[in-house]
């Protein structure tokens, strides 16, 4: 076997080892740890936005770039749900078995990914008018969405 035959060789096993790992369903400790990372982000970049917008910390530069990186984390919202876990798995998770049940917490992730969004677009504007608008929305999703889906505790 040639050089080029034996790297072709070679990407095709690892093409072919790697396609069934991306294809399944992931096992449900798993699924609720990558859900935990994308709304720990989410939380993350919200807390750091709200602490600059109150002037709690002078990082005013850094505003429309937490904006920026929360709308994109939340843009993973959904997908990171997708996977039912109600009851599967030891990983701990505050989610409640009704995130599954209905049409009401997708859309609120809708709401959640379209609003920050707007946030975004208004922080990189410095539109103050903007901003107010949108976080407001924004903290409106988070109360709802962990007041409604979310273990108290």
């Amino acid at each position: 076997m040639n050089k080029f035959g034996l790297k072709a060789a070679l990407i095709g096993l690892v093409i072919a080892f790697s396609a069934p790992a991306v294809v399944h369903a992931a096992e449900a400790d798993d699924a609720i740890k990558y859900r935990k990372w994308v709304m720990g982000t989410v939380g993350d970049h919200t807390q750091a936005f709200f602490a600059i917008l109150q002037g709690k910390v002078p990082h005013q530069d850094a505003m429309a770039y937490h904006a920026r990186a929360l709308a994109d984390a939340a843009a993973h919202t959904k997908a990171a749900f997708e996977q039912e876990t109600a009851g599967q798995g030891e990983e701990k998770t505050t989610a409640l078995a009704k995130v599954w049940e209905g049409p009401d917490f997708n859309a609120g992730l809708d709401s959640l990914v379209a609003n920050t969004a707007a946030l975004a677009d208004a922080a990189e504007a410095g539109d103050m008018a903007g901003i107010g608008a949108a976080a407001g929305a924004v903290g409106k999703n988070c109360k709802t969405c962990h007041d409604t889906f979310r273990e108290q505790h």
